[in-house]
């Protein structure tokens, strides 16, 4: 029997494999089932992620020529990206967070400080990945944003919507990329 933590910990391990490895380097958007869930995904995905810095890290002295020089690109490229949890403000936010054992205060502080909309839309800005639940799935047109990553139920107008976040052609990139967690395409038909 798999827990919820433990389905958390195997998709934020699946969403730092799959975001390092996919061919185009356009932005990402994880979608999570409520708030508190977008910010348990942010935490566990920053530690594989930094994990898996080290990991290959560890590989250089093993590397020559365009292989040592395609492993630096990735380890900087990964160094360089900057994640951040993008949801609506609750009156409670801080208490209810807190209950979960969860800190919102330091997302809530980049949510109000930092015009987060405008560098995830600029294509060049190293904010590449983003954790919402509710927030920038509708009328939110990033071309450059090319995976979404579903891991909460929708169905007609919200779903259709959210796909289309990742849907638009821009420079080489051709199409988007929805990675399904939960079987949200059954409702498609």
């Amino acid at each position: 029997l798999i827990t919820r933590d433990d389905r958390l910990e195997k998709v934020a391990k699946d969403i730092v494999e799959h975001f390092t490895e996919r061919g185009h380097r356009g932005k990402g958007m994880v979608v999570s089932i409520d708030k508190a869930t977008a910010v348990k995904m942010y935490d566990r995905v920053k530690k594989h992620w930094g994990h898996k810095i080290e990991v290959l890290k560890a590989m250089l002295p093993r590397m020559k020529g365009a292989d040592l020089q395609d492993l630096e690109d990735k380890i900087a490229y990964m160094e360089e990206t900057d994640m951040a949890v993008v949801i609506s403000r609750s009156q409670n936010e801080v208490a209810e967070m807190e209950v979960k054992g969860l800190d919102i205060k330091p997302h809530r502080r980049r949510m109000v400080q930092e015009d987060l909309d405008t560098r995830f839309k600029d294509p060049d800005d190293p904010f590449r990945l983003v954790f919402v639940c509710a927030m920038w799935m509708t009328g939110f047109d990033v071309p450059s944003c090319s995976t979404i990553y579903l891991d909460k139920p929708m169905r007609n107008h919200t779903l259709m919507q959210t796909i289309a976040r990742a849907n638009r052609v821009f420079k080489d990139k051709v199409n988007g990329l929805i990675v399904d967690y939960v079987g949200v395409f059954r409702n498609l038909q």
